[in-house]
């Protein structure tokens, strides 16, 4: 089919040149790796889990990660629980409301971020009790301070309302028992 060497020998260079040159203009103008100096803040960025209603919110910044999970209480509380990798020398949180990212408050004052408490010696574990809000329309505000280095990050409060549609299928699907 292919007799002319020319067209034989471009189509096997061609991908190997393509291959090379993409890999070659990464490493020219991509942005290199840094590990977080002491005394800078760095964002950290929510993973596609925080957006739907998953029960668990990764937040990662390079090698820095932290998991958020939360449990209802009684009385509308809300039990917001957080696991990190590395020793956290603090933590803190604030529950912001549409309204409260739009500038209007009802007091005219910003709420105040409250304090996590660690709960184990390694300081790996940590928790605190918030107010229930609208998951929809409240978003959660974070810091987190490791090796004085400073940690922050904004995410949806979807994720603290864990949904599957497996359990409605399974029990709209499950299997009759014929032996009645």
């Amino acid at each position: 089919m292919y007799k002319n060497k020319h067209v034989v020998v471009a189509m096997i260079v061609a991908p190997i040149l393509a291959l090379i040159s993409y890999f070659t203009v990464d490493q020219l103008v991509s942005e290199k790796p840094q590990a977080a100096q002491a005394g800078g803040s760095y964002k950290l960025v929510e993973k596609p889990n925080c957006r739907y209603r998953s029960g668990v919110c990764d937040l990662k910044n390079a090698d820095f990660e932290v998991r958020l999970t939360t449990q209802f209480q009684a009385g509308e509380r809300m039990l917001l629980k957080l696991s990190s990798r590395h020793p956290l020398d603090g933590a803190k949180v604030a529950v912001v409301s549409a309204s409260e990212l739009q500038g209007a408050h009802e007091s005219g004052q910003p709420r105040e971020p409250v304090n996590m408490q660690p709960v184990d010696e390694a300081r790996l574990l940590w928790r605190t009790e918030l107010p229930r809000v609208d998951s929809d329309s409240s978003r959660l505000q974070l810091v987190f301070a490791a090796n004085q280095v400073l940690y922050f990050a904004e995410t949806h409060l979807t994720f603290t309302t864990y949904q599957t549609s497996f359990e409605k299928d399974f029990r709209h699907n499950a299997p009759r028992n014929y032996a009645q």
